[in-house]
């Protein structure tokens, strides 16, 4: 709370406001899906980014509800959010589902292996991997029905029950990293029907950096096909056909590239998209790489900027209230980020209000350098132009040539712009002259 307050009065206030019974979770879920839904193209095609993350809090503290984690050798939650972004142009919508996971704290008395036997004799619909289609279910509910709809997950979510739920149950498309070498009607295996397939084309491809890999430009082979996916030994209630089609993009990164003595990049994606081109498959491509910006929303909660699991707050209740007030903020330092360059074409209203638009036009001469260089290049109106303003103020240098601003940037930036607009506002109210350093 102490990220998201000016003082120590407002972080009081905050507090409260979480504690009080009248401000409900559903109604913060409401809002949040809500903001991610305004402004949409009912008829652009959206990018579904589903991924899990956990929240850990030191055994040390007492917090009411709280679920255990690491075999119990921490306490949290886990958090299972859907970003939504628009496949054309990279813009960021916001969060269109959120699901809490949270694993009693109470001993059963069992074996690591006698869990495993139980779990396994669970439908799949009772099991937490059904997140991975159960929170896309909820997408849908928040999302236009007449836009084109993209599921895309990580390995956890290679399932046989997921496939096919979400392409022939829910009528989206999915793109999934595989994790298995899957039974095939014919032949047996995946892994060795791929490695067959000829190369289709190379590419040289950006790769940002994650928790395993540096930031690096990665030659890439590119290899694609059908597949003919048979049906898993996995229990479910709704009955699965007994096999399914698939469409396979093989992407493995040439020796020559790998860095650092990191392992090479190898993607195996899943997805029923056709891919009948080499174009059709670096497509494919582009949408996988932009899952990496529902891992940057957990940064910026969790190390960058909101530091959440640093918060004080004493139930696991008051908790998810401010997870959905901290991902308001996430959402709105990604749409920075995404607008930057002004790919986005999303307009200033998607973060700021009409008033505070204004300000930022106030602030702009203060901002700007003196040399072509440093001037704002973008629309008055456009989101990249309040990007660039909030940069500024965060810190970065405005030359184009040099790195370019990250979430450290913008949030301390929105912090000093709210800071200086809650002045400003004040000013009015007394109607004073008020100067802007």
């Amino acid at each position: 709370m102490r990220q998201l307050a000016n003082c120590r009065k407002e972080e009081i206030q905050f507090g409260r406001f979480l504690a009080n019974p009248r401000v409900s979770r559903e109604a913060l879920e409401k809002n949040l899906y809500a903001q991610c839904a305004a402004g949409i193209d009912p008829h652009s095609h959206l990018l579904l980014l589903e991924d899990t993350s956990q929240l850990a809090f030191g055994l040390q503290r007492s917090i009411d509800g709280l679920g255990k984690l690491a075999q119990g050798l921490k306490q949290g939650f886990y958090l299972h959010p859907v970003l939504t972004l628009d496949a054309t142009t990279g813009a960021c919508h916001g969060i269109a589902a959120v699901e809490f996971r949270n694993r009693p704290q109470v001993e059963d008395g069992l074996t690591a292996q006698q869990r495993k036997v139980a779990r396994d004799q669970l439908c799949f619909e009772d099991k937490e991997s059904y997140r991975w289609q159960s929170s896309i279910a909820q997408a849908i509910d928040q999302l236009p029905t007449t836009t084109k709809k993209t599921a895309i997950m990580d390995r956890e979510g290679d399932i046989y029950a997921v496939i096919v739920g979400l392409h022939k149950t829910l009528g989206v498309d999915y793109l999934i990293r595989s994790r298995l070498d899957r039974l095939l009607v014919s032949p047996p295996k995946l892994y060795p029907t791929i490695q067959a397939w000829p190369l289709a084309l190379t590419i040289e491809l950006d790769l940002p950096a994650t928790d395993g890999r540096s930031a690096h430009l990665a030659r890439l082979e590119i290899r694609f096909g059908q597949v003919m996916l048979k049906k898993s030994a996995s229990k479910t209630r709704q009955a699965l056909p007994p096999s399914y089609p698939s469409w396979v993009v093989w992407v493995q990164e040439v020796a020559q590239t790998v860095v650092n003595q990191e392992s090479p990049i190898e993607w195996v994606l899943l997805t029923s998209h056709q891919i009948q081109s080499a174009q059709q498959a670096l497509v494919i491509v582009g949408y996988y790489k932009q899952r990496w910006n529902v891992e940057q929303v957990f940064r910026v909660l969790k190390t960058k900027c909101f530091r959440f699991e640093s918060s004080q707050l004493s139930t696991y209740e008051k908790l998810r209230k401010l997870m959905l007030v901290a991902l308001l903020g996430s959402v709105k330092i990604l749409q920075l980020i995404r607008a930057r360059e002004g790919h986005s074409q999303q307009g200033l209203g998607v973060v700021f209000s009409g008033e505070e638009a204004t300000f930022l036009a106030v602030l702009k001469p203060k901002l700007e350098g003196q040399t072509s260089k440093q001037q704002n290049p973008h629309p008055k109106e456009s989101l990249a132009f309040g990007a660039w303003l909030i940069a500024r103020l965060g810190g970065w240098s405005g030359y184009e040539s040099q790195r370019p601003p990250g979430p450290i940037d913008f949030f301390t930036g929105l912090q000093r712009f709210y800071d200086q607009w809650q002045g400003f506002l004040l000013a009015q109210a007394y109607q004073k002259d008020v100067y802007i350093p």
